[in-house]
């Protein structure tokens, strides 16, 4: 995604790893409406930058989560562990860091061989992967 910070072009990216696609924008824009210029451009200011940034950066590392365990944990598993932590947060950043907690607990628990933990936390069918 390009956006505009002072006249300068720079750029925010998040991938997905499974497809390659970039959905910074998506995520951007759900949070706010962002300033345009004449031509439809995205402008920030330096500190609104900073911020998607940083953001950007906590949801890019989930993501990575997201792929290195995509083999191991049960897709629907992993949606409704996600769902039950997430459903009631409604900012960006306090939904992307809460899921990057979780999908962290999650990668600890695989590495540890944690069944108990897996158990506990709705993860069944990712026991019999382990």
């Amino acid at each position: 995604m390009i956006v505009y910070v002072n006249n300068e072009e720079r750029e925010l990216h998040v991938y997905d790893r499974s497809s390659g696609v970039d959905y910074a924008k998506s995520v951007i824009c759900s949070q706010e409406r962002l300033d345009t210029g004449v031509m439809g451009e995205f402008i920030l200011s330096e500190q609104e930058y900073d911020n998607w940034k940083e953001i950007l950066h906590i949801v890019q590392e989930s993501e990575d989560i997201r792929y290195a365990i995509r083999g191991i944990v049960d897709p629907e598993e992993l949606k409704e562990y996600i769902f039950e932590d997430t459903q009631y947060l409604v900012h960006v950043r306090e939904t992307a860091e809460t899921e990057n907690v979780c999908l962290k607990d999650l990668q600890q628990a695989l590495e540890q061989k944690d069944k108990n933990w897996l158990r506990e936390n709705g993860f069944i069918k990712t026991i019999n992967h382990i």
